[in-house]
């Protein structure tokens, strides 16, 4: 008999038949047959679980490691072009990659604490950077940007960063992450070729291309607000002869000075260009034709003066031709074409003066 059965029928005294017995028997050794087989059912599951884990936690530790190594190496490999970034929500640095030294001359540990507007320097692209930290901040998506900052010796430096937000369970931001790219060379070369293809290289002045732009600008501002504005052609007399005699190094010397004896005349909203070897143009904006005499009386006189003290050797006097909006034409050729024609007619009876269209 089982004993669990035995001790109950001694313990309650009860009388029971013996073939009911044998039926209560067996249901107690059948169950404690079940619950051996469930015992060992679980015991095998939980030791194929156990070994289920120790193997998935040996797989994640290696590949946790495969990870870390694989990024260590990209940083290690970039470390002249980029390094990468963490901070919090006050633009504090709470990490950077050691890279930074190779890019920006800092060593890691003395970035992390301080605040990244630090290395800010004072161009403008730098305040659009801030407005746009500031969205990053509140969780807002933002593509990469270019930002300006100091390398250590004090040079300027351009990156282009691209950071991203960083949120907890509760969608929260908690941090930005980020990666800076050194575009130095890249930025600087796109810049002087802005740079070049709106100046001209020897004087730094407008050149033709941007002239006609602006012009045109001018001559749609002027047509709204009803105003005038004039247009000074200006020739450098014999300038071939000077170039031939005293060679071009005193020829391209004699251009820039000219050019920033010019400059001296503009005001605020005026522009001065060099259109061609030595032709000049200097467009007075919204002013009446009747001050045209004087404004060129007064720029011959006082080139003449100042180019001459400078060139004694060399004779240095222009030639001037004057047309007005909308007077002398309302394109920008139709004012280019009369201005020039004005100053050839002065070449062709003396030169050193100026005359009006």
């Amino acid at each position: 008999m089982h004993k669990l059965l035995e001790r109950q029928l001694k313990k309650s005294g009860a009388v029971v038949d013996e073939k009911f017995l044998e039926l209560v028997n067996q249901a107690y050794i059948d169950s404690d047959e079940d619950r051996k087989l469930l015992e060992s059912s679980l015991e095998i599951s939980s030791n194929e679980m156990r070994e289920l884990y120790d193997n998935l936690k040996k797989t994640s530790q290696i590949e946790l490691k495969k990870s870390e190594n694989r990024f260590n190496r990209l940083v290690h490999e970039l470390r002249h072009q980029y390094f990468f970034y963490t901070y919090d929500k006050n633009f504090i640095f709470i990490y950077i990659s050691d890279s930074v030294k190779d890019i920006l001359g800092y060593d890691a540990k003395n970035v992390i604490g301080t605040n990244f507007t630090n290395y800010y320097t004072d161009e403008d692209i730098n305040e659009n950077s801030i407005k746009l930290s500031e969205q990053i901040v509140q969780g807002d998506k933002i593509e990469p940007r270019v930002v300006s900052v100091y390398h250590k010796n004090r040079d300027i430096c351009y990156l282009e960063v691209d950071s991203y937000p960083v949120f907890d369970e509760d969608g929260q931001v908690i941090e930005i992450e980020g990666i800076a790219k050194d575009i130095t060379e890249q930025y600087t070369t796109q810049q002087k070729l802005a740079y070049l293809s709106n100046h001209d290289a020897l004087t730094g002045l407008t050149n033709r291309y941007s002239l006609y732009n602006q012009i045109e600008y001018i001559i749609n501002d002027s047509k709204r607000n009803k105003k005038n504005f004039s247009l000074f052609y200006i020739d450098l007399d014999n300038f071939k002869l000077i170039n031939d005699t005293f060679g071009h190094h005193e020829g391209d010397k004699l251009l820039k000075d000219f050019s920033n004896s010019l400059k001296k005349h503009l005001r605020q909203n005026d522009i001065l260009a060099r259109i061609g070897g030595d032709e000049f143009i200097l467009v007075y904006t919204d002013i009446n034709p009747s001050s045209n005499y004087k404004l060129a009386q007064n720029l011959l006189q006082n080139i003449d003066q100042e180019i001459a003290q400078q060139y004694k050797q060399l004779h240095v006097s222009v030639s001037i031709g004057i047309s007005s909006y909308p007077k002398d034409g309302q394109t920008v050729d139709e004012l280019l074409k009369s201005a020039d024609t004005a100053m050839y007619t002065i070449k062709q009876n003396g030169k050193n003066n100026f005359g009006i269209y």
